[in-house]
């Protein structure tokens, strides 16, 4: 609880620091792990695709309802080891995952408002590993505003997750972060951020916090491309893992042809 009023007390602080400068598009809905609270346009489709060294990725694509979105995917950000002793880094497992997204843009209600969203993830597919049936489930509140050359991520999630009898239960963590596009290069975006994942054991279920820091370009109009680094708690620098992501947006009011 004491984690939710501080990061309430951010967000309202996020909206007294006016906006003067908005950076790179396309909005996403995630920095590199951790969401944000940029949604996409009515009637917009946001897709993304990315591949780590080990061959590790994620697809999603997320479809705009004006106030809302909803997406569709699947990653491999939940690990799960059978021998945690032995082998720290665990295994990639890939989840379907399907969410929806409810929120507020930028000075929505009042000058100087952060964008605000409500997020719900939940699993709908996990065959194919040693721990098939498991069940992750996220709610999250995150806020987020332009900040000069910098776009702003804060929120805290609420995590749940497991497999057969073996459960987390409900758990409270802060994430955040940033995309900062320098104004000589208003194509290119430094992106870092920190998240929360569940990690599943033999016996246990915890959470890990996985640090990402990378650079997009934004190649296209429409597209955009991503090369970015991954930690994870309990692995070592060499663990870490490249990761290359495309993102690709089309919005029906950036293809109406003006009268």
């Amino acid at each position: 609880m004491n984690r939710l009023v501080t990061i309430s007390a951010v967000l309202v602080v996020l909206g007294l620091v006016p906006a003067r400068q908005a950076a790179a598009e396309p909005a996403l809905g995630r920095v590199l792990t951790a969401p944000t609270a940029w949604l996409p346009a009515q009637g917009g489709v946001v897709g993304t695709a990315g591949i780590d060294r080990r061959g590790d990725g994620s697809i999603t694509l997320a479809y705009g309802l004006g106030i809302a979105s909803i997406e569709l995917g699947t990653d491999t950000d939940v690990r799960g080891c059978t021998a945690c002793d032995g082998d720290l880094k665990g295994d990639a497992l890939w989840l379907g995952r399907a969410a929806f997204r409810l929120g507020a843009r930028e000075d929505a209600w009042f000058p100087g408002m952060p964008a605000v969203v409500l997020g719900l993830r939940n699993t709908f597919a996990a065959r194919g590993h040693t721990f098939g049936g498991a069940r992750v489930t996220d709610a999250y509140l995150v806020g987020s505003r332009v900040l000069g050359p910098v776009r702003l991520h804060l929120g805290a999630s609420i995590t749940d997750g497991g497999y057969g009898q073996v459960s987390l239960g409900p758990t409270v963590r802060p994430f955040g972060g940033f995309e900062w596009t320098p104004a000589p290069y208003p194509k290119t975006s430094v992106l870092g951020d920190v998240m929360w994942v569940p990690k599943l054991a033999p016996d246990a279920v915890n959470l890990e916090w996985v640090a990402g820091w990378g650079v997009r370009y934004q190649a296209l109009r429409w597209g955009s491309i991503e090369l970015a680094v991954r930690h994870r708690q309990d692995e070592g620098l060499q663990e870490s893992t490249v990761l290359v992501r495309v993102n690709g947006v089309w919005s029906p009011r950036r293809d109406r042809k003006p009268h």
